[in-house]
């Protein structure tokens, strides 16, 4: 029986994270144990930690790129603002004034903000949550903007009690048809973001990630999956191991620096 082991920072512990990733990377290189991680555990702990138990680029094989699921930079609607121009212009206005919310120190929430903020040139201040609070705070303007997964507001921006700015994903995301993204906004270049993909511990044989890959692929772009998981607010994507290796790799190089800049640190 294959064991799958699921890790989201933004629905798991830092702790249990970590855990999980180290439970896979000891785990027997026989197709059996697997893990779905995300950007947090993978591309942003190795410069967040100190030291980690781990190195994701050479402990961990990847398999297949699963699904991207872009942040939405969201605004109470109260904020009475609904595109970016309007959007940067509050926060200029109000700079140091201003609180956003992620999900903790180091999430793509946190960082997200902290790449706009720095590239509009205004102040605010970060404020890391567990659980719903988050939300909570924003919806009820005690916090005034936060980059959060689409799944986790899509919901409220339906509703209309949240309005959605930009996505910060380089196309526009299916999930939310009509909003733009915040590269086209003013921000070119911009993109910070989720995403899970599927690994492997070191050591695993080609023949075995192939297959898995294969499998994976096929259920990604099975009409009714791919459908649930752009309306979760998913873009499934798929490919080869060697490219969501290069993506992977990518990612690290860009959130390293990122989170070196914003002196987030997690020890």
């Amino acid at each position: 029986m294959t064991r799958l082991f699921a890790v989201a920072a933004c629905t798991l512990t830092a702790l249990a994270a970590l855990l999980g990733t180290e439970i896979v990377v000891r785990a027997a290189p026989d197709g059996y144990t697997l893990l779905v991680d995300s950007v947090g555990p993978i591309a942003v702990n190795p410069t967040l930690y100190s030291k980690l138990a781990y190195d994701p680029q050479t402990d961990l094989v990847p398999i297949a790129y699963i699904c991207n699921v872009p942040n939405v930079l969201v605004v109470p609607a109260s904020l009475g603002v609904k595109t970016m121009d309007q959007f940067i212009a509050y926060a200029k206005k109000h700079s140091g004034e201003l609180n956003y919310a992620s999900t903790g120190v180091g999430t793509s929430a946190h960082l997200s903000s902290y790449m706009l903020a720095s590239r509009a040139g205004f102040q605010a201040t970060h404020i890391p949550y567990k659980g719903a609070e988050g939300l909570k705070d924003l919806l009820g303007g005690r916090v005034q903007f936060a980059f959060a997964t689409i799944p986790s507001v899509i919901g409220h921006i339906r509703s209309g009690t949240l309005t959605a700015i930009a996505v910060s994903s380089p196309q526009p995301s299916r999930s939310l048809p009509g909003v733009p993204t915040v590269a086209e906004s003013g921000f070119p270049g911009f993109e910070a973001g989720s995403w899970f993909g599927l690994f492997a511990p070191k050591g695993t044989s080609p023949e075995i990630v192939a297959a898995l890959n294969q499998v994976t692929n096929e259920i990604i772009k099975e009409p009714e999956i791919e459908k649930r998981l752009v309306d979760e607010g998913a873009d499934p994507v798929g490919g080869t191991p060697a490219q969501f290796g290069a993506f992977v790799k990518t990612e690290t190089d860009k959130w390293r620096v990122v989170v070196r800049e914003s002196g987030a640190k997690a020890d």
